[in-house]
């Protein structure tokens, strides 16, 4: 989350290199989220781990800050869209996406995706729309369901799918404390890239509605794949919170 170098007092003439950093390093899994301050010193080759001295409220989750820009993104192309300036938009679903963890090093969410629903003039439509706080930027998508057989050109979820159905299994049959359980696509869809850079981007994140049942019982999960990185992260799916 944080790091620094720590230089070392200068006072002997002659200079010293640092040997000591400093680094905040969030550790989350289970649901649970903790931060911690670590000293390490190349000298001594180890580090010391201890609880942040200050103690602050939980952060806000992630796909709290970003939903007004989904709600408005979402709202701006269903008006266009449904020819219905008044339209309204909805959050049904939203999940903060975990990032994977492949380098040792604590990598803290920047994306969040979100189902809305937007109405108006007595029309209906649903996008799935992504965020992502590092470009400061939202995109929607037509959001329908999975068909066998439709034509086209495979999309990226589509490619992606037989690794998020394993994760998404293997998380259920845990949870749910049941080897047979079978997983089934609800919905999927390829995340288009902001373009923001002048070049285009071409989509690298798919994200998948997945239900796990066996046992006689049954958890809904959302899953996101990352092809750059070779992983897809599972979590349950969070409901719009209402006032």
């Amino acid at each position: 989350m944080s790091k620094e170098t720590i230089p070392e007092p200068q006072g002997t003439g002659w200079y010293e290199p640092p040997h000591r950093a400093e680094f905040t390093v969030g550790v989350s899994g289970c649901g649970k989220h903790t931060t911690y301050s670590l000293a390490c010193d190349d000298r001594k080759k180890g580090c010391v781990a201890g609880p942040l001295s200050a103690v602050s409220a939980p952060p806000q989750e992630l796909a709290d800050t970003l939903q007004p820009g989904a709600v408005k993104v979402a709202q701006q192309r269903g008006a266009s869209e449904l020819g219905c300036p008044a339209a309204t938009a909805q959050v049904l679903i939203k999940q903060t996406i975990q990032e994977p963890q492949g380098t040792g090093w604590y990598e803290p969410p920047h994306r969040a995706v979100y189902t809305v629903d937007v109405s108006g003039c007595g029309k209906r439509t649903g996008y799935l729309v992504a965020c992502d706080d590092r470009k400061n930027a939202c995109v929607a998508g037509a959001l329908q369901k999975t068909a066998a057989g439709s034509p086209g050109q495979p999309q990226l979820a589509d490619e992606l799918q037989p690794d998020a159905v394993k994760s998404a299994q293997q998380k259920g049959s845990s949870e749910l404390g049941c080897p047979g359980a079978s997983a089934e696509v609800l919905r999927k869809e390829t995340i288009e890239e902001p373009q923001t850079t002048g070049w285009y981007e071409p989509p690298h994140r798919a994200v998948y509605i997945i239900d796990v049942a066996g046992c006689g019982k049954r958890k809904t999960y959302l899953v996101a794949c990352n092809d750059l990185k070779k992983g897809c992260t599972v979590g349950g799916v969070q409901g719009a919170a209402r006032e």
